[in-house]
């Protein structure tokens, strides 16, 4: 088995409308690849940051040559501040597992959208990792149409957008992402995610830990992101969540501080077929 790596040319982002990088064209899979086996998107501000500009985007993966979809999962979210805030803190980068066969040749499109308007637009570029041999499971990524708000009160329970799941078999693992919408001096994101469906073929609680991002003191104050910038539970293969051929999931975030204003959240999944 041998690995390789490749990337596109980073593509910057025109307000909320999905953008394909590398020039607009499709990364052609090298001859001898077997296993598209994973994703390292990553993004940067070309410009000045505006205060109480989250930075929140979806990426996506399209191919006419081979099954990729549905393939859109949430990247790890950059929080700016409130007022003349001191610092952005970018986070970690993390890869998404794809495990996509019969790669070898194949053209394949990769996109990303801003969920939200920046006056600083982001530039966007993907890694990714080929294999000669397969790797496991194809993973399918899910999410929401849109972004969801909470609420500015502390411990409310807000209903998100659904998700919905046609012929999955297992889910392999559950994620969300929260974005403050306004930063206050010594307010902070916080929380719990819920996902609830009852074509889960299971009856346990599925909630997962929102990753905190805290805000300083002063007008200055920075809202200083979770490296990892968002959160989420992964389960082994064959110790997921079972689902019905045709899977609707309800998702909730409850918010343990209070805000200026109410957080944009979004829940996504990955899932095998």
């Amino acid at each position: 088995m041998t690995f390789s790596s490749d990337t596109v040319v980073p593509t910057t982002m025109s307000g909320t409308t999905e953008q394909r990088l590398n020039t607009d064209t499709p990364l052609q899979v090298p001859d001898g690849i077997s296993t598209i086996t994973e994703l390292t998107p990553y993004y940067c501000p070309t410009g000045v940051f505006t205060a109480d500009q989250s930075y929140v985007t979806r990426f996506r993966v399209q191919s006419n040559d081979i099954s990729t979809e549905p393939a859109r999962f949430m990247m790890s979210v950059v929080s700016t501040g409130d007022a003349s805030f001191a610092s952005v803190q970018a986070p970690a980068l993390k890869s998404y597992g794809f495990n996509i066969p019969n790669a070898n040749g194949a053209n394949v499109n990769y996109y990303a959208q801003s969920m939200v308007t920046n006056a600083a637009e982001t530039f966007v570029g993907v890694e990714v990792t080929y294999s000669t041999n397969p790797t496991g499971s194809q993973q399918y990524w899910q999410t929401p149409d849109s972004l969801s708000t909470g609420s500015a009160t502390i411990n409310t329970r807000n209903s998100g957008n659904s998700i919905t799941i046609t012929d999955g078999q297992e889910i392999t693992s559950l994620n969300c992402i929260v974005a403050p919408t306004t930063s206050g001096a010594s307010t902070h994101i916080c929380g719990e995610f819920e996902f609830q469906s009852s074509d889960f073929n299971v009856p346990f609680p599925y909630k997962i830990a929102v990753a905190p991002s805290f805000t300083g003191l002063g007008a200055a104050a920075g809202m200083q992101t979770n490296p990892d910038g968002q959160s989420g539970s992964r389960y082994p293969a064959g110790q997921g969540i079972p689902l019905a051929p045709r899977c609707l999931i309800n998702t909730f975030y409850t918010n343990r501080d209070a805000v200026p204003a109410g957080s944009s959240f979004m829940g996504f999944v990955s899932f095998t077929k």
